[in-house]
């Protein structure tokens, strides 16, 4: 639990009179203080409508020296939109290849991550919340827990909000499910790292000590302190990363599509039509187009086709393309285990994509919605019935004629 100051400006079409709030909330996130103040906002009686969403977070001195002075009536709204970098101003832009690998210059090694050091989860909300309409950011290097944490609609959000509004609320309004990591993560995450940002995995992972048996306890847990942020790769994980890597190496079509771009950029586009900041993290971006890297427990085609659309790419195809503004988009799939196959590239068709596009559209409405109205939907309102399938229906009517055999025969034998 920690404290978020926040601050709500009014419109410059709110009614005269109409000062800015000022509040101090007790909250797990910035996702649930943002709703517990909103709530405050209605019981209070003060219309949501004549403010801009969340246009900024304060530190405690700034709130404390804001309390202290006189209400402001005027509108910040103006200044907020201002306060954007104009798009004439954007940095120039960079080359993907030269993107590709660490920065080579002897005068500041580390000038490339300068900026990314600056950003902290305050200060990006405060930035994201000023953007206008239609209006992206771009940035490169971010910190992976800082883009987690900010605000914005992610792909997996939004899939969740798809499944159930209601575990939505509870894992990103409410905030009373903690996110976790799972260990079979932690492969997927080594071979991502390897393939795409080869020179940080020394810095990003450790295998684990021969003298570990098991993941709990004193030896463990010193181990993991002792790692810091490091990722812990079992000795079979850890044995098994330069079979894969190899094994990029010797498949031209995967080493292509791995080459010559940048990786993990973060973007964030306020939507026009919802008025939400949504965000993406391409793996890797070469020119105009987009390479999702996945590794899968099969890499088979007739697994591809199945898996990808129950599990919601076309989807992610449709809101990293528009967020993005890529003109192409790409999967490339390799086996989580020796021999490490590689399939790609592996793209939705032009119906698929249609489909994948209209869902993320009708979600996104409907997360507006249901933010708007606080009526967060679970699986259903109506009653459940559950039929049988062919299979079932065939069985039944054998059975239904061998219990009217019995019951013949049972009337014959009385009679």
């Amino acid at each position: 639990m920690q404290t978020y100051y926040l601050q709500f400006n009014p419109k410059a079409n709110a009614p005269g009179g109409t000062f800015k709030q000022l509040m101090a909330i007790d909250a797990k996130s910035l996702d649930s203080a943002m709703a517990l103040a909103e709530k405050q906002l209605r019981e209070d009686g003060i219309k949501r409508k004549h403010f801009m969403l969340r246009v900024a977070v304060l530190t405690k001195d700034d709130y404390e020296f804001a309390t202290a002075s006189e209400p402001v009536e005027d509108t910040v709204a103006v200044e907020a939109v201002e306060a954007v970098e104009p798009k004439k101003q954007a940095a120039p832009k960079v080359s993907p290849a030269a993107k590709a690998e660490p920065a080579n210059d002897d005068s500041d090694p580390f000038a490339q991550f300068v900026e990314a050091a600056k950003w902290t989860v305050e200060k990006l909300n405060t930035k994201l919340e000023m953007l206008p309409p239609g209006e992206r950011l771009v940035i490169d290097n971010l910190d992976d827990e800082i883009y987690h944490s900010c605000i914005g609609v992610s792909t997996s959000k939004l899939k969740m909000f798809i499944q159930c509004p209601k575990k939505f609320k509870a894992h990103y309004i409410d905030c009373i499910i903690p996110r976790t990591e799972k260990a079979y993560f932690d492969m997927g995450k080594a071979i991502h790292t390897l393939t795409l940002q080869p020179w940080l995995f020394a810095s990003s992972y450790i295998e684990q000590a021969e003298d570990i048996k098991v993941r709990n306890g004193k030896k463990w847990d010193e181990f993991k302190a002792a790692a810091g942020n490091k990722v812990v790769l079992t000795k079979a994980q850890w044995a098994e990363m330069p079979i894969m890597r190899q094994s990029l190496e010797n498949e031209p079509t995967a080493l292509a599509l791995t080459k010559g771009g940048v990786a993990e950029q973060s973007y964030f586009m306020r939507d026009v039509e919802t008025g939400l900041i949504v965000k993406c993290r391409p793996d890797y971006k070469i020119g105009d187009l987009i390479i999702d890297l996945k590794s899968a427990a099969s890499a088979a085609v007739k697994d591809i086709r199945w898996n990808f659309k129950k599990l919601g790419y076309h989807i992610q195809d449709a809101l990293y393309t528009e967020v993005s503004q890529a003109k192409e988009f790409a999967f490339l799939v390799v086996e989580s285990s020796a021999p490490f196959v590689w399939v790609g590239p592996v793209a939705f068709d032009e119906e698929a994509k249609r489909f994948g596009y209209l869902k993320y559209r009708k979600a996104l409405r409907e997360l507006k919605q249901c933010m708007e109205t606080d009526i967060w939907p679970g699986y259903t309102d109506e009653m459940v019935t559950i039929e049988l399938n062919k299979f079932e229906s065939d069985e039944l009517e054998a059975l239904e004629t061998e219990q009217a055999q019995a019951e013949y025969e049972q009337h014959s034998h009385a009679a």
